[in-house]
């Protein structure tokens, strides 16, 4: 009798997946031909020869009050980008901007747009500045080593190997991409705060001259720690003010964020109740609350890593970043990164999700993501742009697919649901609407036989004559040119340039936590020494918000003086072209420059 249901369980199981897998119909609309792309003002070229973009590193001891962290944990390190012909102290330019980057960041991601601002102010204007970009600690403990082999090579393969096949690099081996670290327990808000203060003095010594041409800003998260710098007190006594972040800048930036602390649409500040949910221990007090949440990142009783990694593992971040060196150097080869690359189950989980038309296809996998035929570069735009990736944090716009059937997307929501129930979404994290995905992986019994896929840059698909990038029979308008503004080479370029990186595999739920506990009673007591909230209002300030980024739909409510920028996604702040202003000027920087250069008389 067992051995009848279990053969009928089987049949029902068969039965039940194969009417699953007949939901995939290969076909569908095609999107038009791409748009003739547009002379560059500039190349990128004419801007590596003019600006120099290093990494640099300052001596500074990391907290060993929980483990030892490795070496290059001891420094706070930074990217400086300069006109090339500059060879003074960084004090001598007419600015300096110091940025932190959004929450999950590496210091790359802003490389674009430093390059591009310090060329159109040089070249423009005739105005020197300079751009330094600070990494938090977790970013110097990637173990990275398998990347920048892979970039000396020009050969992911050197970076799988050592990642996947246990192949050593100089006398490494990768130890897993989550390995025991128990000091990251210790790199809060207070350590970011830290590295900020050392930054800004040790580049610029004298206080006078911060107060006169030193901007800070961030990106996305870096908002909040910019608004919590100007109000923090680094002796931790508040009548003496000389110390004390409002009193060391000369105006604050904010990229596609506010530069206040309780950003709800870029990170939802935890409130007691959040913390509280995170420990197990009866409390009768916040700062009991805060007390238990050390002592179980400590133990090791919960995760030390931000909880939304569940989804943007270390892992999955690498396999962004090998995705995007293979867009750069082998745009128009077809992909076969993703079969070359044994990923763990969990990546699977998270690739799935990405590239999942509905419910049935994500059930059975068929197709998945490795039956299609990407170039390199439209494998890679299906993982970043605005159009194919529903995570918010993670847009750009950059362009479209071509070559082959394109269709909506349902999953992991449809765009019904969440245009009836938007509520039920992450808020500032998923976004449904206009989600696509290819549609032809071959024939049902001929999976992996389908067209080749390519990419359409964000100057191909459409222009102030012709708009709208449809469909060959009209039936679907996939974007438009106002939606597209970022080069899809300088988005894959951020991921990974400078022996850093775009993403950050260990973001710390420290500094998370800390954010809260910093506007509480007891925050000295832990060293959260926030402790003149109302200064950051003297201080000038410039902020930038995309309309189709975290604050989607609420642009409206924003005060009059934010730049809103029609089109941008979360990234596009950064990453927006400025070479092609025949098109679309880019939108950041001139404004940014004229905020932060002094008037020409």
């Amino acid at each position: 009798m067992r051995k009848r249901a279990t053969i009928l369980i089987i049949i029902v199981a068969a039965i039940i997946l194969l009417a699953l897998s007949g939901c995939y119909e290969q076909g569908g609309p095609i999107p038009e031909e791409k748009h003739p792309a547009v002379q560059r003002t500039w190349t990128m070229e004419d801007v590596n020869a003019a600006v120099s973009l290093t990494r640099e590193k300052i001596p500074s001891p990391a907290p060993v009050a929980n483990g030892t962290p490795p070496e290059e944990a001891n420094y706070v390190t930074y990217l400086r980008c300069r006109p090339a012909e500059d060879t003074g102290a960084i004090s001598d330019a007419e600015a300096i901007i110091v940025l932190i980057p959004g929450g999950q960041a590496g210091q790359s991601y802003m490389e674009i747009l430093c390059k591009q601002a310090v060329y159109m102010a040089l070249t423009q204007r005739d105005k020197h500045i300079e751009m330094l970009v600070m990494d938090r600690r977790p970013n110097n403990v990637e173990d990275l080593t398998g990347m920048n082999a892979a970039m000396a090579a020009h050969d992911t393969q050197v970076a799988i190997d050592y990642y996947y096949h246990g192949a050593e690099i100089d006398g490494h081996k990768f130890a897993g991409f989550e390995p025991d670290m128990p000091y990251l327990s210790e790199f809060g808000l207070e350590l970011v705060m830290k590295d900020v203060n050392t930054l800004i003095t040790t580049t610029v010594p004298d206080p006078e001259m911060r107060r006169q041409k030193l901007f800070l800003g961030g990106h996305s998260m870096g908002g909040p720690y910019t608004a919590l710098f100007t109000g923090w007190d680094f002796d931790g006594n508040p009548e003496t003010t000389e110390d004390a972040g409002y009193m060391n800048v000369a105006g604050l930036v904010g990229l596609d964020t506010l530069v206040q602390i309780n950003l709800d649409f870029v990170t939802d500040t935890p409130t007691t109740a959040d913390v509280a949910a995170l420990t197990d221990a009866p409390v009768t007090n916040n700062e009991q609350y805060y007390i238990n949440f050390l002592e179980d990142i400590r133990t090791g009783s919960l995760t030390r890593l931000i909880p939304s990694s569940f989804l943007l593992t270390p892992e999955i971040m690498a396999i962004e970043e090998l995705m995007a060196m293979e867009a750069v150097w082998r745009p128009d080869e077809e992909s076969d990164l993703l079969e070359r690359i044994p990923y763990s189950q969990s990546a699977a989980l998270t690739v799935a999700l990405l590239h999942t038309r509905g419910l049935d296809n994500y059930l059975t996998g068929i197709p998945s993501i490795q039956d299609f035929r990407y170039t390199n570069q439209a494998a890679f735009g299906c993982v970043v742009d605005d159009n194919f990736d529903p995570m918010m944090p993670l847009q750009a716009s950059c362009g479209f697919l071509g070559g082959g059937a394109v269709v909506r997307k349902d999953f992991p929501i449809t765009q019904e649901l969440q245009n009836l129930y938007p509520e039920i979404t992450f808020k500032g994290t998923v976004n449904m609407d206009r989600q696509f995905i290819a549609n032809d992986a071959g024939p049902y019994f001929q999976l992996g036989m389908g067209p080749l896929y390519t990419w359409n840059n964000y100057d191909e698909v459409g222009d102030s004559a012709d708009p709208n990038f449809i469909s060959t029979d009209e039936s679907l308008n996939y974007t438009t040119a106002q939606s597209e503004v970022s080069d899809i080479q300088d988005v894959a370029l951020s991921m990974f340039d400078q022996s850093s990186n775009g993403l950050e595999w260990y973001f710390t739920i420290r500094q998370w936590v800390d954010i809260w506990a910093a506007q509480e009673s007891f925050n000295t007591n832990y060293g959260l020494n926030y402790l003149h909230p109302d200064a950051i209002k003297s201080i000038p300030k410039i902020e930038f918000v995309g309309d189709e980024g975290p604050m989607t739909g609420r642009t409206d409510q924003l005060p009059p003086e934010v730049h809103v920028l029609k089109g941008y996604n979360h990234l596009d702040a950064l990453m927006a072209a400025a070479n092609t202003p025949s098109r679309r000027p880019n939108e950041v920087i001139d404004p940014l420059l004229d905020f932060v250069l002094p008037a020409t008389p």
